[in-house]
């Protein structure tokens, strides 16, 4: 009987000892987590410290290209990232469906890291070039489940890369219009100088007895006199297109500039039915400007063939050039409207900017653009009282 009672008695001690060892094996793994989501935290603390410290953009994607995290210079470039889960092509380009040969997806199927360039078109960023990587990142199985996308932005170096291109064509057109002076100023200077010693004889030796006959020659020769002083003018103004070469700015006459541009290319706008007028309205000493001579050639010369092809029906394209107190500003008449519309459309012309001319082989803006902001000058359109559309250039103007 007692053996009994001893065997049904409870061991009370042993299920207390068991229970107080459960909690403080409890309590350990509790600090142990503590611990961890510490260690976690300064970690991500560490890596967002990093990823905010860089200078370029950089985006986490998942498998369906939401973003999942922007650091501060890509929120910086993009105000439109929020917490709202969005697509990249939503924030990035303004599209609503998936941009065709997205690298994220090229990415995610083939696990490389890509690179590339990339101009915007849209936005507040318009003609603004960056660099892109996409890398992949994998999971513990070694599947590709999310994409960084980093961005750079390199417009500065585009500028610059299009400087040493500008530089190299233009010694390119140096030396070529240099050997053509020097093939064709020969004959041109035989043409003009036997022109006016035939001039000459018309007037002492009385070749023609029919005065009309005598009038008409003389016409046609002093017509070919001038014809052959003309090209070698333009023979010159190519020449001097050469001088863009040079990093050195100098004082320069605008309104030259513009003449001997429009000498250029005054045949190329008659055959095609186009009178160009240029009035010079400037200040004698108010003048001119401080530049490179071959570039603002260059920039007037693209935009002269640009103003010239938009006039279809031909007409008439006048040039002004007057003064606005410190500043310069030359008029380009724009009958169609066809560039005044692009360059209105366009925010090129902002501080750092390019322009995107929407993929048409059109005038290269975004090289005037640059030229001008190289002469510290700016380009806008606008519209006269009477409904005409006009685009004026402005430079500071240098004193004398």
């Amino acid at each position: 009987m007692d053996d009994k009672k001893k065997t049904a008695t409870p061991d009370f001690k042993g299920l207390g000892h068991s229970k107080i060892g459960y909690f403080k094996e409890v309590r350990s793994k509790i600090r142990e987590l503590e611990k961890l989501n510490i260690q976690l935290a300064r970690r991500h603390n560490r890596l967002n410290g990093i990823f905010n410290s860089m200078s370029e953009g950089v985006t986490i994607l998942d498998g369906n290209l939401n973003i999942v995290y922007s650091n501060r210079v890509q929120k910086e470039m993009f105000p439109e990232i929020s917490a709202a889960v969005m697509n990249c092509h939503q924030i990035f380009y303004q599209r609503d469906q998936r941009c065709p040969g997205c690298p994220v997806l090229k990415t995610l199927e083939t696990g490389q890291m890509l690179r590339g360039e990339h101009m915007f078109k849209k936005g507040h960023l318009a003609g603004r070039h960056f660099e892109w990587t996409t890398s992949p990142i994998s999971d513990a199985f070694g599947e590709v489940d999310e994409i960084i996308l980093i961005m750079r932005d390199i417009s500065e170096r585009k500028d610059y890369e299009f400087s040493l291109m500008q530089t190299d064509r233009m010694v390119s057109v140096g030396f070529l219009a240099t050997a053509l002076a020097h093939e064709i100023n020969n004959p041109l200077t035989s043409i003009a100088g036997f022109s006016e010693g035939l001039l000459k004889r018309l007037k002492t030796d009385g070749i023609f007895h029919d005065e009309k006959l005598a009038s008409f020659f003389k016409d046609y020769l002093s017509i070919i006199n001038s014809e052959a002083y003309r090209c070698k003018k333009i023979i010159q103004n190519l020449r001097e297109f050469n001088n863009g070469a040079s990093f050195e700015s100098e004082s320069l006459d605008i309104g030259q500039i513009i003449d001997g541009t429009i000498s250029l290319i005054r045949q190329h706008a008659k055959d095609h039915h186009i009178k160009i007028g240029f009035e010079n309205l400037l200040a004698s000493g108010f003048n001119k400007v401080l530049g490179k001579s071959g570039q603002l050639k260059h920039l007037f010369l693209n935009l002269f063939k640009e103003l010239i092809h938009s006039l279809t029906a031909g007409g008439e394209l006048t040039v002004t050039a007057r003064n606005d107190g410190e500043k310069i500003e030359i008029h380009l008449s724009d009958p169609g409207g066809n560039l005044s519309d692009e360059i209105a459309g366009c925010q090129a012309y902002q501080p750092q900017g390019g322009c995107a001319t929407n993929g048409r082989e059109r005038i290269n803006i975004s090289i005037c653009y640059n030229i001008l902001r190289h002469h510290r000058g700016d380009i806008r359109s606008m519209s006269t009282h009477d409904g005409h559309r006009l685009l004026v250039l402005r430079f500071p103007a240098v004193l004398a």
